[in-house]
């Protein structure tokens, strides 16, 4: 397969040159459009993280809660990427690419916003009772583009049902067959017992996987940051040498010029996209479930979901790598920090070996290598049927049939199952192709359908400024912007 890979690898290269034009360009244009609603209006978001009881309308039984929804996105947005990913970006990029990380992640929480928004705002309800959503909905809907509409919903499938599935199926196992080498039988029983936890959950339907993510999701990723915080601590005097060798890696010219695929700006884009999922379209198919009052609701919610990703949970792991300092590794009469040191070439191994190493060195005992393994399975198995959800509704836009549903739980059933016992390498490079993609084109559609979501902004905020604590949204309340409101489906007044 190395030829297979090689060929995989150049095409990504490639395609990631465009795709960081595209996703630079868009970005900037909704922070101007939107004037930069994700940092000034900040505040604002934060207090719709409290969950609470909301109003059903018509015809509506078991829904889908704005937290809910919200938590099924971090679900997606908090997975391998945030450890792996994070050591990986360090791996190839350096420690510059955390710099740029944070910068990628302020940018692309506008574009989440506007993905989710249209998600919400062209969303239709299904025979299971439920909304559905995402970049084929507002393509069909929005801009009347049906074929378009139906190979984009193939392509979600593709890359996040089965592919993206597989990738953090096999991660997980990974990390607990590195307890234990010599156990030739473990891999078979990982597969085994992750395939039957992924068919319990995704035969239940999107309303238990919904209420699975509510629990999980918010304890999984304080508890991730208890540990990495309390490693971090312990190394805390070289706080300041980690967050200069960041800054400093970040705009060296000469790195970032020569080899610019590998640069620490490439890096910290693909790597922060893959943790934040900003501006491919992933999420707006998960914000597009939720029942909320205005669409702008569960947009500025997605939008905060990319900053706690980048900013808190994934510059947790990169501070952990680069506060430590081991003994003997020295280069130039300078102490190096166990994550630069990969990327000199100081250490021959994977990127997830050095944070089970700062884990153990600091907080002291191989138990943490164990306390990795559980985190990794827990953020993977969260992506996981967080990518389950998206191809369900992306398979209910196609055809929503039982049959064709059933078919798609058993491949995803049988994704995790043979992801755990089979080598990943092929399917990271695949993804990351699929990814850059997947972001172009939706993307496209993003900048054919932005001034729905100005439209729909604007109404949001003329009802906040009128003093209304909760604004409701109806499609009559956008009649005189000139927009072809015919696709938007299930916002008419009772």
């Amino acid at each position: 397969m190395e030829p297979v890979n090689d060929v995989i690898v150049a095409a990504d290269n490639a395609i990631w040159y465009v795709g960081l034009a595209i996703i630079l360009i868009a970005g900037l244009f909704f922070l101007y459009k939107f004037k930069g609603m994700q940092v000034v209006r900040l505040p604002e978001h934060i207090k719709l993280l409290r969950p609470k009881k909301q109003k059903k309308r018509k015809g509506e039984t078991s829904v889908i809660s704005s937290f809910q929804a919200f938590c099924v996105g971090m679900g997606a947005r908090i997975g391998v990427g945030n450890i792996a990913g994070v050591a990986t970006a360090i791996f190839m990029g350096g420690a510059g690419a955390i710099m740029w990380m944070w910068i990628f992640a302020l940018i692309g929480a506008c574009t989440s916003f506007v993905e989710s928004t249209l998600g919400q705002l062209f969303k239709e309800k299904k025979s299971d009772g439920q909304y559905h959503g995402g970049p084929a909905y507002y393509i069909k809907n929005g801009m009347k583009n049906h074929k378009f509409a139906v190979f984009i919903a193939f392509w979600i499938i593709l890359t996040y049902g089965i592919g993206f599935v597989a990738n953090q199926a096999a991660n997980s196992a990974d990390a607990f067959t590195a307890l234990a080498p010599e156990a030739d039988w473990l891999p078979i029983v990982l597969a085994i017992v992750f395939a039957a936890m992924t068919a319990f959950l995704v035969f239940g339907g999107i309303v238990r996987i919904a209420k699975f993510s509510e629990i999980l999701v918010p304890v999984m990723a304080v508890a991730w940051m208890v540990f990495a915080l309390a490693a971090i601590v312990l190394n805390f005097g070289y706080i300041d040498d980690a967050i200069a060798l960041i800054v400093t890696d970040a705009f060296d010219f000469q790195k970032i010029i020569a080899g610019f695929t590998g640069s620490c700006i490439m890096y910290g884009l693909r790597r922060g996209v893959f943790s934040n999922e900003a501006g491919i379209g992933s999420v707006a198919n998960i914000a597009s479930s939720a029942h909320v009052e205005h669409p702008v609701r569960q947009g500025y919610l997605q939008s905060i979901g990319v900053l706690i990703d980048t900013l808190v949970v994934c510059s947790a792991t990169a501070f952990l790598l680069l506060t430590y300092f081991p003994d003997g590794l020295v280069e130039g009469g300078l102490h190096v920090p166990i994550g630069e040191a990969i990327k000199g070439g100081m250490y021959d191994t994977t990127p997830l070996e050095p944070v089970r190493e700062a884990l153990a060195a600091t907080l002291g005992g191989s138990w943490t290598s164990y306390l990795l393994a559980i985190f990794m399975f827990v953020f993977a198995f969260s992506s996981l049927i967080s990518y389950y959800s998206m191809s369900e509704a992306n398979l209910r836009f196609i055809k929503d049939s039982p049959k064709n549903l059933l078919v798609l739980r058993i491949l995803v059933v049988a994704a995790v199952f043979v992801a755990c016992i089979v080598p990943v390498t092929l399917v990271w490079n695949l993804m990351d192709l699929f990814m850059a993609v997947m972001a172009i084109m939706n993307i496209y559609a993003l900048f054919h359908l932005y001034k729905y979501v100005v439209a729909v902004h604007d109404d949001y905020r003329k009802q906040k400024d009128a003093g209304t604590e909760v604004p409701e949204f109806y499609v009559d309340n956008i009649k005189d912007s000139g927009l072809d409101t015919s696709g938007i489906t299930v916002w008419d007044r009772e």
